[in-house]
């Protein structure tokens, strides 16, 4: 919410203070708007730590008003309903024409002698009640008070002095106009969380919940109702009878979840007997005169889909109902906002044709509950009188798998999909599911940034959005030390989500993945480490629930995943390690367990429960029995087989021409174009220390140890293996032998192929290196109409897609990547790892064409022909939505040594290329996929 600065703490004779200034709204303006001023006033007292400022609620004329000689005024109103304002702007004092009419904005001007008695005064005027509410919270943040002060504990900055600046300011429309949240999934977390703090989910908890919402400019919720059927849930009409007439005070749009109708809640179907008619009926009478939005139709019982033989014939009844009802008690059937909601088996059902949607109502598209937007308005539905909107998850219980623990939403993947949303004309409500609210601090206000105001971020600027953020919430010194942390952590979790990481995620063997994300994990916690030393006694607490808990809990999980996995196989590699590995996972899973006490103890217990979501199972697996148990052991990287010892099912399976060369003990290929290193394992699996050694047969060849003893309770020793390539003669094409032998009579050979080849030097492009090359999709730049996204996909490089403003029918032009490769290959694959996202408009599905060289280009749909479009699951989805990319293999025949050109097209811009791998018959096997080849740099404009 970074709106134009409206106050400054530098003192100038030509400014006025505003501490202490008596904060002023006209009694026939909204309760809404007494409630924005009344919190104004006690934010002056929060960063001035004195009294707050005084608040008036004044009718016209009345005594007392006019005596306020020589003292300053912030006047707060709406400016049809506060006859103050209107007084001003009789007297020429102010004008309102740059809002009046529009929805929920507001301006602020600095008056001299506004009535007699006031030397000056600060006018903030609202358009409608919202308009002036989010005028007051705006003042609230840049005088020091960050949205997040009770729910994330941020404490106010302090200042003795605050000045308003001599400027008019106008602000709004928001871009989108109903704006906000779900409370879902709520138990056990934050359940029990409310049952201890507040008994009830009654008007004191919603209380904090409305004052969120609108120091984030948000308007619009559906309330918390799970677990449901069979069990108790949370009715929020009944459980607190103010909990519906507070939102309307407050200036809260309520409405109701996808599957709950008609201002209805699912314990009430199930509590009355499920009879639609009086049902729906009592829903509409109870918020006759209240601001709400009825949700339309209807899905099965307790978010299911419907068991009937013509489910659309039951959504078409329901309608008619409904709209009936409207007209019965309202007058019209378009009398009040209505909106339905196409979740799952709805979404199919209305793209079939099997119910119509009247004109006025609004469509809500939703996302696949992964955030992957399954639709958006097309042809005519985009001049609907009733708009459209989007229902979109920031956390989701159901299949794949559910993740709800803490934040794992990557900002570049919610600015992509918000936009094109916004693109396609989805303008009328954006709801997000948030569970518990309190760990998606970041990705809400994210969100309602974009929602505010559409062009407050941008696909290049996201890290200023969290320096902005961080800034908002604290001081300089420690904002700019927040910032990198959260922007790697945006990194690091858009790889996969927690709860999707199971112990052979991250490959091990393969391309050094898993310990590179652990050290990067690790990196950034002892960085989180150092910045909570560094803060204040009052600031410990906000960052250590914005900053230290989401990052030191990601790092003991994936660490746990990962030291799993080892254990798992240093078990089938009967290595003594295996002993210590299974002792640090069970520190790891203590240290998780005693990382959630910290946080429920924090600021005495205030937090008590939440964050207590399951996360996390163990599955032990059966060792290999192949493997003979000996005394030293040597393993190498890409392998699981090791010396001494059979030849395992693996290693047959990677290396079957091989078993001569002990094919456990082959390392993949070196070159001067990658990797940079190699590496194996020396290990005892006895009960004798193990003194080892190692030779190499040419002196460019470096070891990073050549020496050393292993005890049987001791690490094992891991060597790497470094080439000068400036030494290695062109023509050298040979498998060299490093020896390890101990002074216990151990003895194996580490195979090594070297490669000393070049590249022409005319060459620019890629290089193959271990038989393959992999590109980054922006890894050559990008002109019109393609655009990068540096902060959306798996890898630190970004993603590549086309511009909206590109027109389809166009000539768009191909993306070309220059290759070189060493091999002859009959066959190469090529891989395009792809963004999740699905297709969002019928009438344009989403394709792509390839070509290599001159040959023929050939089109693809990146969703197969077969299935309906849409439809989920579709085919490979359970395993992508959980991977984050759709993997889309195309084969090449013939491919020759030497320099090629690889071209790609998009063909529409959702769709989202991240990365191209051509295996050339040494692609390995892991999550993410070969990393970045080497690049000799263009010496022309990039492409």
């Amino acid at each position: 919410m970074f709106e134009e600065q409206l106050v400054t703490f530098d003192s100038s004779s030509e400014l006025f203070g505003l501490v202490g200034a008596t904060i002023i709204t006209s009694s026939n303006d909204f309760k809404g708007v007494h409630h924005a001023a009344r919190a104004l006033a006690e934010d002056f007292g929060r960063v001035t730590k004195g009294d707050a400022n005084p608040f008036q609620v004044v009718d016209e004329g009345q005594a007392g008003f006019l005596e306020l000689t020589g003292s300053n005024a912030i006047i707060i109103g709406s400016i049809d309903s506060c006859w103050i304002l209107k007084e001003l702007e009789r007297s020429g004092r102010i004008n309102n024409g740059s809002i009046r009419g529009k929805w929920e904005s507001f301006t602020t001007a600095v008056v001299e002698n506004p009535f007699p008695g006031c030397e000056r005064s600060l006018v903030i005027a609202g358009s409608d009640k919202r308009g002036a509410i989010f005028g007051a919270y705006t003042l609230s943040s840049q005088i020091g008070v960050s949205p997040w002060y009770w729910w994330a504990d941020v404490p106010p900055k302090f200042h003795r002095e605050i000045f308003a600046l001599p400027i008019q300011t106008t602000h709004g429309e928001p871009s989108i106009q109903y704006r906000g949240i779900f409370i879902n999934d709520e138990a056990p977390a934050l359940t029990a969380w409310v049952l201890e703090k507040f008994g009830e989910y009654n008007s004191d908890f919603y209380k904090n919940v409305y004052e969120l919402l609108l120091r984030l400019k948000a308007n619009f919720m559906w309330p918390a109702m799970w677990p449901g059927y069979p069990n108790p849930g949370a009715v929020f009409f009944l459980d607190d009878p103010k909990n519906q007439h507070l939102a309307d005070e407050y200036g809260i749009c309520v409405s109701t979840s996808h599957h709950e109708p008609m201002q209805r809640a699912t314990t009430e179907w199930f509590e009355e007997g499920r009879k639609s008619s009086g049902f729906f009926r009592k829903g509409v009478t109870r918020a006759k005169g209240l601001e709400s939005y009825f949700t339309m139709g209807i899905r099965g019982e307790y978010d299911k889909g419907m068991v009937t033989k013509d489910p659309g014939a039951v959504v078409r009844d329901v309608l008619e109902q409904q709209r009936a009802l409207f007209k019965e008690v309202h007058g019209r059937e378009d009398a009040v906002p209505q909106v339905l909601a196409l979740y799952k088996e709805v979404q199919d059902l209305y793209q079939a044709g099997e119910f119509v949607v009247p004109d006025d109502v609004t469509l809500l598209f939703a996302d696949d509950n992964f955030g992957t937007l399954r639709r958006l308005p097309s042809g005519s539905e985009k001049s609907r009188a009733g708009g459209a909107g989007i229902y979109y998850h920031f956390e989701y219980v159901g299949a794949p798998r559910s993740y709800k623990w803490i934040n794992s939403n990557s900002l570049g993947k919610i600015y992509h999909q918000l936009n094109q949303a916004h693109h396609r004309n989805a303008r009328k409500i954006w709801v997000f599911n948030i569970g518990d609210i309190k760990p998606i601090e970041v990705p809400l206000t994210f969100a309602m940034s974009m929602a505010w105001n559409i062009n407050s971020v941008c696909r290049e600027n996201i890290p200023q959005f969290l320096d902005n953020f961080a800034t908002d919430c604290f001081d300089g010194g420690l904002s700019k030390a927040i910032v990198p942390i959260w922007h790697e952590y945006d990194r690091l979790v858009r790889l996969r989500k927690h709860e999707h990481i199971d112990p052979e995620t991250f490959s091990l063997l393969h391309y050094n993945e898993a310990d590179n994300i652990v050290v990067r994990w690790q990196a950034l916690a002892l960085a989180s480490e150092r910045l909570y030393e560094t803060a204040s006694a009052e600031q410990k607490a906000a960052i250590w629930e914005l900053v230290v808990h989401p990052v030191k809990s990601s790092f003991i999980f994936t660490q746990l995943r990962v030291v799993q996995a080892r254990n798992q196989l240093h078990a089938r590699q009967r290595r003594n390690t295996a002993n210590k590995l299974l002792r640090q996972a069970l520190d790891l899973f203590d240290a998780d367990f005693k990382l959630s006490q910290e946080f429920h103890s924090l600021l005495d217990g205030k937090w008590n429960h939440m964050m207590c979501q399951a996360h996390m199972a163990y599955v032990q697996r059966g060792q290999n029995s192949n493997i003979i148990v000996g005394q030293m052991g040597v393993a190498v990287e890409g392998h699981e087989g090791v010396r001494p010892g059979r030849i395992n099912e693996e290693s047959e399976r990677t290396h079957p021409s091989r078993r001569d060369l002990v094919p456990g003990l082959t390392l993949s290929s070196m070159s001067r174009y990658g990797p940079t290193k190699r590496w194996f394992d020396i290990f005892t699996r006895g009960t004798k220390t193990i003194h080892w050694s190692c030779s190499v047969p040419h002196s460019w060849i470096h070891l990073s140890r050549s020496d050393g003893d292993i005890h049987p309770n001791g690490d094992d020793s891991r060597i790497t293996i470094a080439i000068d390539w400036e030494k290695v003669p062109t023509e050298f094409d040979e498998e060299v032998l490093i020896s390890v032998s101990s002074k216990e009579g151990d003895f194996e050979h580490v195979h090594l192929p070297i490669y000393g080849r070049r590249v022409p030097e005319c060459f620019s492009g890629f290089v193959e290196s271990d038989g393959c090359i992999s590109i980054p999709a922006a890894g050559l730049g990008t002109k019109d109409p393609y655009q990068h996204h540096p902060e959306l996909g798996r890898s630190n490089d970004g993603a590549v897609t086309i511009c909206n403003s590109n027109s389809i029918s166009g000539n768009i032009p191909f993306l070309e990547y220059p290759i070189y490769t060493f091999s002859h290959s009959t066959q190469v694959t090529i891989t395009l790892y792809f963004n999740l996202t699905l297709e969002i408009d019928p009438a344009h599905r989403m394709s792509y064409d390839i070509a290599i060289d001159d040959q023929q280009t050939t089109s693809h749909y990146l969703l197969s022909d077969s299935r309906v479009p849409n439809k989920l699951p579709a085919e490979g989805w359970l395993d992508s939505v959980m991977d984050c990319v759709w993997r889309r293999n195309h084969n090449i025949r013939n491919l020759e040594t030497g320099d090629h050109v690889l071209r790609l097209r998009l063909n529409h811009p959702n769709l989202l290329l991240e990365k191209v791998v051509l295996d050339l018959g040494g692609v390995r096997e892991s999550y993410l996929g070969p990393p970045p080849s080497f690049l000799i740099e263009l010496q022309h404009e990039n492409l």
